[in-house]
């Protein structure tokens, strides 16, 4: 037997593998003590959805207390192909969500693997 049909039976095992992928979900409370009105809040809401999206290639939603304008809370998730690569990402999210000009009061963490 030659190698080359060797190599090409180990390719097409590899082939049948289902894929993995890995989505990592971050929920955030947040406060805004200087805000004054809901225009604020949408302004440090619309920078912080543009630089997720941008930088980290996440999506992201404001699902609680929209109708607040001192608190947030929001959710964004980010896809991968491998858990290392995920988890350092989630990691630069979550330090930039720490390091702004509001108070981060809550977060959690969650990654699921999806098998394909």
């Amino acid at each position: 037997m030659s190698s080359r049909s060797t190599r090409s039976r180990k390719l097409r095992a590899l082939d049948r593998r289902p894929s993995r992928g890995f989505v990592g979900v971050v929920r955030a409370e947040l406060h805004f003590p200087a805000n004054g009105s809901l225009k604020d809040k949408r302004t440090y809401l619309r920078s912080m959805r543009a630089k997720l999206t941008r930088s980290f290639g996440a999506t992201f939603a404001e699902v609680g207390y929209q109708d607040l304008w001192q608190r947030a809370d929001v959710v964004f998730a980010i896809a991968a192909s491998g858990l290392s690569g995920l988890e350092a990402v989630l990691d630069e999210a979550e330090t930039y969500l720490g390091s702004q000009d509001w108070e981060l009061v809550s977060l959690a963490r969650e990654v699921y693997e999806v098998d394909g």
